[in-house]
């Protein structure tokens, strides 16, 4: 009998660890699926663009490639430019500004969209249809 109920007992601890590994995990898989990326405030700068953002994951972002659209491109200037952060460490909570120059050079009414996200543990994020991440429009005065 006092062997029926160590095993009971061992295989109350297999499941408890079972449900406690699917709960970490589950809760990665759903830092995957949101956008990570929150931008809080946008400025235009005589200079360039300046985003506030902060990452609302749960793993630090190490990369982050915006994609900065003008919106209204005066003629002969670039239509759109990436705007990377390469080699950065972005830790979820706190605020981060970046700062990008114009396309083109020319101060500009410009959107910007997250294109992608690298996360502390290499995965390649990159917003879809069901998983979209918000568009900032920046106008200079």
């Amino acid at each position: 009998m006092a062997n029926m109920h160590g095993l009971a007992i061992t295989a109350t601890k297999r499941v408890s660890g079972l449900v406690s590994m699917a709960l970490i995990f589950s809760s990665l898989a759903d830092a995957r699926t949101a956008c990570p990326v929150n931008i809080v405030t946008t400025a235009a700068e005589s200079d360039g663009i300046a985003l506030t953002l902060v990452n609302r994951g749960k793993l630090p972002i190490r990369r982050l490639e915006f994609t900065c659209t003008a919106i209204r491109p005066h003629a002969g200037t670039a239509r759109a430019a990436r705007c990377i952060e390469d080699n950065a460490m972005f830790f979820p909570g706190p605020e981060y500004t970046v700062k990008y120059g114009y396309p083109g050079g020319r101060r500009q009414p410009v959107r910007v969209t997250l294109r992608n996200a690298t996360l502390g543990d290499g995965y390649f994020w990159k917003p879809s249809r069901n998983q979209p991440c918000q568009v900032e429009a920046i106008y200079p005065k």
